[in-house]
């Protein structure tokens, strides 16, 4: 269950909106949010200082915001790398989840806060859920708009069968009193031929029913099965169907510390329009 979240802002186009996830959270178990701004030791220097000032003014705008909204909310604001900061402080806060945004046109529109939102999906043991912006242009103005609203009303769940999707299950039974509707989706990477591609299609589809008969009380449950190189099967799925969220595991690399993201989910991070919750594959 998500219990806590951090949120870490950099007070650019998109940062107050990210925050509006809370109360679709609040719903499912959340009791209190960590609002983090970490000054960039790399770009401040010397001003790190007035920087760190400025932003303890800033981020209590934010914490106003959750008070608003009736969520428990605490703010940290402490200099360092930036990305290694984020991973570190999520650890000691011991947080369920953390929440980063990324922009439509590729994995964001900063470098440097794209290979942040890179890192920590790679490197970071926690949830992680990434809402997506579509920028655009208004009057010469810059202005974000989330790609998805109601993130959970239309969920997708893609499965390859391994020990992941009892991990996916397990995770998901958490958010089943505000998701409207699951769809379970399979691809088929490999066939010989024909006959051998619609045999798996017939047994994934009858795997997938069996997966999704315990989640189906309350919750409306589709099944699809396709074939195509997974990563962009998911996503035009994703597109066509209208999905608000596609809920995917990582991969766990054995006793080393690091997480990778596993090449399919890695590739849907780089690729999709769409919100993505990653839930990394290991004991936490």
């Amino acid at each position: 269950m998500i219990k806590t979240i951090l949120v870490p802002t950099d007070f650019t186009i998109g940062s107050e909106e990210l925050l509006s996830c809370v109360g679709e959270l609040k719903s499912v178990g959340l009791e209190k949010v960590i609002l983090l701004h970490v000054v960039d030791i790399f770009q401040a220097q010397g001003l790190a200082p007035m920087f760190e000032e400025n932003a303890k003014k800033m981020i209590e705008d934010y914490r106003q915001l959750m008070e608003e909204v009736e969520v428990d909310a605490s703010t940290l604001v402490v200099e360092g790398d930036v990305k290694k900061t984020i991973a570190r402080i999520a650890d000691e806060e011991n947080v369920d989840c953390i929440v980063m945004g990324a922009t439509t046109s590729g994995l964001i529109k900063s470098r440097r806060t794209g290979r942040t939102t890179e890192y920590i999906s790679r490197r970071s043991g926690k949830i992680i859920l990434i809402e997506k912006y579509n920028i655009i242009t208004e009057n010469e103005e810059e202005m974000s708009r989330k790609a998805c609203s109601a993130r959970f009303s239309k969920v997708m769940l893609p499965v390859d069968f391994s020990e992941n999707t009892k991990i996916i299950l397990d995770e998901i039974k958490d958010f089943t009193d505000i998701i409207e509707q699951i769809i379970f989706v399979h691809v088929v990477e490999k066939a010989k031929n024909e006959k051998e591609l619609k045999h798996k299609k017939n047994e994934s589809m009858k795997l997938l029913s069996e997966l999704g008969k315990e989640l189906e009380d309350g919750i409306r449950i589709s099944y699809v099965v396709t074939d195509g190189e997974a990563s962009e099967s998911i996503d035009r799925l994703a597109e066509e169907m209208d999905i608000t969220l596609i809920v995917i595991t990582t991969h766990g690399i054995g006793s080393f510390k690091d997480i990778l993201l596993g090449s399919t989910a890695e590739k849907l991070l780089q690729r999709t329009k769409k919100p993505l919750l990653l839930i990394p594959f290991k004991d936490r």
